[in-house]
């Protein structure tokens, strides 16, 4: 049975670092029907693992479409059900990674999972938007981003009716998830843009659930969602407002993949043929709306209208990024964001934590 068709469910890792991202999105809002619902204590089962069979025609295949032999297996995280997340779903049910011959399993892990899975082998590739791969990258991981198909985040800052614009929010308070996240950190360049930073309260509330929850609640008076949740929440709290839209704003990789080096250094042509299926894949999601609003719509657990929603948020975003090489330059504008919570993104420059060998050759 497809993953398409279980319920995600995740459970929250502790942090292996102080300063590395927790951005657990897989938790249920109280009284909305938010996409992303799930048990905070349950694991996800594999997406797509496939049998002895299945994997032996795959590495076959692989075989004679590289030349290198049977392909290994890899294991590809997602580390939220959003649709930007969903690509290597996306192409996995489009039979994809299938064509090119990758013995590929799609599962979910919760954000910082993901990361230490990279790390001790568990997986080898995971779907982050920034700062994931970039704060891991400053713990002195070796992690890197080979693809990227969202040169914006695919999010919203959101105020509650009385809340008209970022700088209202001074002397208010505002949820994010916790520190160093992606939420709290969008969250802190929008404030300070705003020159409220100092004067705004920050509520750390743990996982994104938890922020929405308190949004439609009224304990907070902005945060931050993206497709389908921000759309859930304007529809449960009237007069609620975009307060910031970061898919048109700051340079941010609003979703894209990241590996682990030493594995993709080691297994170049797999690598080369994942990137070449998620590049498929990127296609096929601009190709198939309605197999990908469906998609979006069982992942997420969402109405078709919000699917349909998200699908149409993420498809501006993709079709502003011209290449799925990762981009040093936005790389460095995360980087900047990051640096005064993360003492060792300081020393480093938007190349050295992108891998663009593998994407360009896909390309090729």
């Amino acid at each position: 049975m497809s993953e398409l068709t279980k319920k995600t469910n995740g459970r929250q890792g502790h942090r292996r670092f102080a300063t590395r991202a927790v951005m657990t999105v897989a938790c249920c809002a109280t009284g909305v029907a938010l996409a992303a619902c799930s048990s905070g204590a349950g694991s996800s089962s594999s997406a797509a693992a496939t049998s002895a069979a299945a994997g032996g025609s795959q590495a076959a295949a692989g075989s004679a479409a590289t030349g290198t032999g049977a392909m290994a297996p890899v294991t590809i995280a997602y580390t939220a059900p959003v649709a930007d997340q969903l690509i290597p779903l996306i192409t996995q049910e489009a039979g994809l990674f299938s064509k090119y011959g990758v013995p590929a399993t799609i599962t979910y892990l919760p954000q910082t999972e993901a990361v230490d899975g990279i790390v001790g082998g568990k997986v080898q590739m995971a779907v982050f938007d920034s700062p994931a791969p970039e704060l891991a990258v400053a713990d002195g991981e070796q992690i890197k981003w080979i693809a990227e198909w969202e040169g914006h985040a695919d999010l919203f800052l959101l105020g509650r009716p009385g809340v008209s614009s970022t700088k209202d929010l001074a002397g208010k308070s505002v949820a994010e998830t916790v520190a160093g996240s992606t939420t709290a950190v969008l969250t802190q360049v929008a404030l300070q843009d705003a020159g409220v930073l100092t004067s705004a309260h920050l509520q750390p509330l743990g996982n994104v659930g938890a922020t929405l929850s308190a949004f439609q609640s009224g304990s907070v008076q902005a945060t931050i969602a993206g497709p389908p949740n921000q759309t859930t929440l304007l529809k449960a709290v009237p007069g609620a407002s975009v307060l910031e839209n970061y898919s048109n704003s700051i340079p941010w990789v609003g979703g894209g993949l990241a590996a682990s080096i030493s594995w993709a250094d080691s297994h170049k042509a797999e690598t080369v043929d994942i990137v070449k299926a998620l590049m498929a894949g990127e296609q096929y999601f601009k190709t198939n709306k309605a197999a990908s609003v469906k998609d979006i719509e069982l992942a997420t657990k969402s109405t078709e209208t919000d699917a349909a929603g998200a699908y149409a948020s993420m498809l501006a975003v993709m079709n502003e990024t011209t290449s799925i090489v990762p981009q040093a330059s936005i790389e460095a504008v995360a980087l900047k964001a990051i640096a005064s919570t993360s003492p060792g993104a300081a020393s480093l420059t938007g190349a050295s934590v992108v891998d663009t060998e593998f994407a360009q050759a896909a390309g090729n």
